[in-house]
């Protein structure tokens, strides 16, 4: 149930001066929100300023809200063209954490360290992005310059990038450095552009900035009296389109439940905003009831009577969600391919059409066997994950700061993989297109080498000698999950041309598609593994 908007109430709001907008706001793949639309859409190239307060009083299980600047246009997990801040449920506590992501799907953001308990409690927040600031990269200071990491990214050794390692490193040469001392020039240095921030689950994690003097943009976050968050713009997001048409609070595209939360006091580029009154913004979805069409794993693809990638109804694809590796919700609609190997020169062919993607998402397309497919894996075994042994086809591979690339793959019997994994971006723009995959097992000296094609763009890569050797069987051809945990892609194919080998005598067994009741994981807020 959604059920937010205006109200003459006084949880974020004083008592003196009630109004305020807020209530119920519900996780969901309906897109909910109530907010004030703007004349001219704000850009990247706009100077933003933002401030406010807010009370949250409940708070469900993997309950979401966002409040800022959006684009009203598409619903997705990471806001299509957006700079919000949202409150995410962590063990029952609202971590805050803020994102930006332009319209052309390349995202960005940042986890802090602030825990809002859900008890009603007044707390202010302001945000201000300049769009025209760059770093000064002479600044750095040389302690920092000495023992700062250039390895970037939360995936490194805790003891290259936690600040305690750092302290001890620059002991070494000022014995006296303090902790604190050490964290107020950390801070000074992400400030100036320099250095880069990172916390989840506890751990403070800093690195320098790889390329300072590409940084255009920055955006302050701050919450009540804690430290600002200091949010450096990278050049490539920079000069990526955006436009914000709204400005107001909305839900997430995820399972969950939701949370109650309210603001007050709201200031707009130096403009405050009357609340002491129904301000009549746009409300869409947010005060109704509704079945929730979506949880995790909840798959519902194969036959559809649509025309995305197509001219006429009819065509394959739909939703298709990452699982774990040990989740018994795996699945696919495929093809009998027949009995083909590495040996055989394979191709397919046809139209594809990206709907909607979320971040953490993929899915595959293309050959693949039936029996490895099918083998349970235990969560963290030797053998877990994607891809299988025996997969020839295509990948959607998410990079949040990216997208979406378009990546063709073989793995061989061995579970060797080749394959091109971040060279076209495919996005979904909901545009249909042309592509098309060959495999020639006589090219590369005999090694074998693939070479593909989507929307004009071609390329190819080459097996080795080790992985031809290896070998692999392919059985069936089609659409099928990845099991590696995340979220879903919405995803059409249509016109397929492929290769089976199959008696041309013997019976083709008709599978009618068929509906799966699984119940909705109350307990676990909408994920089933």
């Amino acid at each position: 149930m959604q059920d937010f908007g205006w109200s003459l109430s006084s949880h974020a709001a004083s008592a003196d001066t009630p109004g305020e907008i807020g209530g119920h706001v519900a996780n969901s793949r309906i897109q909910a929100y109530y907010a004030m639309p703007l004349g001219r859409p704000l850009t990247f190239n706009d100077r933003i300023s933002v401030s406010g307060q807010f009370a949250l009083t409940e708070l469900g299980k993997r309950g979401v809200s966002c409040f800022g600047l959006f684009n009203s246009s598409r619903h997705t997990w990471r806001v299509f063209s957006s700079m919000a801040f949202r409150l995410w449920e962590e063990e029952n506590y609202a971590q805050v954490m803020f994102d930006w992501m332009s319209a052309d799907w390349r995202g960005r953001g940042q986890e802090t360290a602030v825990l809002i308990a859900p008890d009603g409690a007044r707390h202010t927040f302001q945000f201000d992005y300049d769009p025209d600031v760059r770093p000064d990269c002479t600044r750095l200071d040389p302690l920092l310059a000495k023992h700062l990491t250039s390895e970037t990214g939360n995936g490194r050794p805790i003891e290259l990038q936690g600040e305690s390692f750092i302290l001890q490193r620059a002991h070494s040469d000022e014995p006296e450095l303090t902790a604190e001392d050490l964290h107020r020039r950390l801070v000074s240095a992400r400030e100036e552009g320099l250095a880069e921030y990172f916390h989840r689950h506890g751990q403070h994690r800093w690195w320098k900035t790889p390329h300072p003097e590409k940084n255009h943009g920055r955006l302050r976050f701050q919450l009540d009296q804690e430290e600002p968050y200091i949010m450096w713009f990278d050049e490539e997001i920079r000069s990526s389109p955006a436009e914000f048409d709204r400005f107001g609070l909305f839900n997430i595209c995820r399972y969950g439940t939701g949370q109650t939360v309210y603001f007050s006091n709201l200031i707009l580029n130096g403009q405050p905003i009357d609340l002491s009154q129904d301000p009549h913004w746009m409300g869409h979805n947010n005060r109704c009831s509704l079945v929730e069409p979506d949880f995790h794993s909840m798959n519902n693809f194969g036959w559809s009577q649509t025309n995305w990638a197509g001219d006429a109804p009819g065509e394959m694809g739909g939703l298709i969600w990452r699982l774990e590796p040990d989740d018994p919700g795996f699945a696919y609609y495929a093809d009998d391919a027949g009995a083909l190997t590495i040996e055989d020169p394979i191709e397919f062919s046809g139209r594809i059409c990206f709907v909607d993607g979320m971040t953490d998402a993929s899915m595959f397309f293309g050959y693949f066997n039936h029996e490895e497919f099918m083998h349970l894996h235990e969560e963290g075994g030797k053998s877990a994950g994607f891809p299988h042994p025996s997969m020839m086809g295509i990948t959607l591979n998410d990079a949040t700061a990216i997208g979406y690339y378009f990546a063709p793959m073989l793995c061989s019997a061995d579970r060797t993989v080749v394959g091109d994994s971040g060279r076209f971006r495919f996005l979904p723009d909901r545009k249909p297109c042309s592509f098309s995959f060959r495999y020639d097992p006589h090219a590369n000296h005999g090694a074998g080498q693939v070479s593909y094609e989507i929307d004009g763009n071609t390329g190819s890569f080459d097996l080795t000698s080790e992985q031809r050797n290896a070998g692999a069987c392919f059985d069936r051809f089609g659409l099928a999950t990845v099991r590696q945990g995340g979220n879903s892609v919405e995803i059409y194919f249509d016109d397929l041309n492929y290769l089976v080998r199959r008696d041309t005598e013997a019976h083709r067994t008709f599978h009618p598609q068929v509906l799966i009741e699984r119940p909705y994981p109350v307990e676990s807020a909408g994920r089933l593994h």
